[in-house]
């Protein structure tokens, strides 16, 4: 019985001890191949740093528009196209090849079918027109299709050269190419791929300042003076450029968006997407914020991007700008501050005491509407972001969904900063509202800002900012 006990125990001993070796062997392993993983992904920094990158020749205006990809009847569609830089957001982990290396990859967006599972190529064109075929190594619906039956696409294609060569041609153009879509291999849709306006400041330090990412204007959008309204608010607020997507607009807010983009201030995109508007989640919107958020990174090197509808107001309770609560409270690591959400209600009544007797635009809805809702709703829910351009892999409505390597979000206390939403419909038309004249603290700068800049752009109508 002794010897049956002692036997159990050896077998027993000897299956612990090899579990315990092999478990060793396999920590042994990771950590010898972190080690090589992280040293190659140094390497490839290095390299990348030393290259001379040649943009292509032809000239780029950034001019984007919807294209269909092969027969049209599918509905398929491509937008925009970007040189990401950021060699962390491409998976090298699988195979390290010493000959070749990563320098950047290729960023598409498209609107395909929410189930779409083939595989894709990128067709990628050189300013002599020879072509190079790269297997995408990324496919993926973004978050929020919302059940519809097209959804917003992230495409990414990884761009390898030689670790021999010092100088490297980058392509100029584009296309999709998948086996059920066989016109896309047979007449290629082509797109511009977008790159820094100067390419000598690509591997420098963003610009410490703010774009704002607008949704897009669609539903024949005609509210002038809110737009002039938002744009001299978030100017005073810190805000230094402005990405404007069009589908659908009023004369009148076209004329103004124009005047912001002659005096340098706004990029004005067209956003003509095909789709039906029942197909695909609010015309697009998650695929214009993650174009506008590329847009912001790739080609004007902006640091931070807000991500807001023209009904939405970022508002700093503790500091003067949201700029001046960036530099105090970014530590570099935060890929998105979020801020909650408050509703004020266009039905509410209009409190126009502090209205300045000169004023001729009487009723901005940052200072008339005064009252909002006592509740603040929960991070991520209805929330809005202020991002770090570089830290983001896909952007959503109301929250960051992929961040690179090593960033996080970061909710923003109540007390330091709220959403202001100013809503032409009522969620609960019941809500316990309460007085917050917080915005009111900017009025002597945006009462005189709204007005001079109605009188620039509507002399003919008395310096009147059309409104509904």
């Amino acid at each position: 019985m002794l010897v049956i006990n002692e036997n159990r125990y050896q077998y027993v001993y000897f299956v612990f001890s090899g579990l315990v070796t092999s478990a060793i062997i396999i920590l042994a392993y990771i950590s010898i191949r972190t080690t090589v993983h992280d040293k190659f992904r140094d390497d490839i920094k290095i390299i990348q740093s030393s290259l001379t990158l040649l943009k292509p020749a032809t000239s780029w205006h950034y001019n984007n528009s919807w294209k269909h990809i092969g027969n049209s009847s599918r509905g398929h569609e491509i937008y925009s196209a970007y040189f990401d830089m950021r060699t962390d957001v491409i998976d090298t982990s699988e195979s390290i090849d010493y000959t070749n290396v990563p320098i950047g990859s290729l960023r598409i967006f498209a609107i395909l079918p929410t189930m779409f599972k083939d595989t894709i190529q990128c067709i990628v064109r050189f300013d002599d027109f020879t072509l190079k075929y790269i297997k995408a190594a990324e496919v993926k619906s973004m978050h929020e299709s919302h059940e519809k039956p097209f959804a917003a696409f992230t495409i990414m294609c990884p761009l390898y050269v030689s670790r021999n060569i010092s100088t490297v041609q980058l392509p100029q153009a584009v296309a999709l190419s998948y086996a059920t879509n066989r016109l896309s291999s047979l007449s290629p849709t082509f797109i511009e791929i977008s790159y820094a306006r100067n390419m000598t400041l690509m591997f420098q330090q963003t610009k410490p300042t703010i774009a704002a990412c607008v949704g897009p204007l669609q539903f024949h959008y005609n509210e002038a003076l809110r737009v002039a309204e938002f744009v001299e608010m978030y100017r005073i607020l810190g805000v230094t450029h402005f990405y404007f997507y069009v589908m659908d607009a009023t004369d009148e807010v076209k004329q103004l968006l124009a005047h912001y983009r002659d005096i340098g201030l706004a990029d004005v995109l067209s956003w003509n997407i095909h789709k039906e508007l029942d197909d695909v989640h609010y015309g697009g919107i998650v695929a214009q914020y993650n174009d506008c958020v590329f847009r912001a990174m790739v080609v004007d090197n902006f640091r931070y991007a807000a991500v807001i509808d023209f009904d939405e107001i970022i508002v700093p309770l503790k500091h003067n700008s949201l700029m001046h609560y960036l530099r105090q409270c970014d530590e570099g690591r935060t890929s998105g501050f979020v801020f909650r959400n408050v509703f004020f209600y266009k039905k509410d009544s209009n409190d126009t005491f502090s209205i300045p007797s000169h004023i001729k635009n009487r009723f901005l809805y940052t200072q008339t509407k005064v009252r909002r809702t006592v509740e603040i709703m929960p991070a991520y829910d209805r929330s809005k972001c202020i991002v770090n351009t570089r830290a983001i892999v896909e952007m959503g409505n109301h929250n960051v969904w992929r961040s690179a390597p090593g960033y996080s979000d970061s909710i923003v206390h109540q007390t330091v900063g709220l959403l202001f939403h100013y809503r032409d419909h009522c969620i609960n038309c019941k809500a316990i509202l309460v007085v917050d004249y917080t915005a009111r603290r900017f009025g002597s700068l945006l009462w005189d800002r709204v007005d001079r800049t109605c009188l620039e752009v509507f002399i003919e109508n008395g310096g009147i900012c059309p409104m509904s």
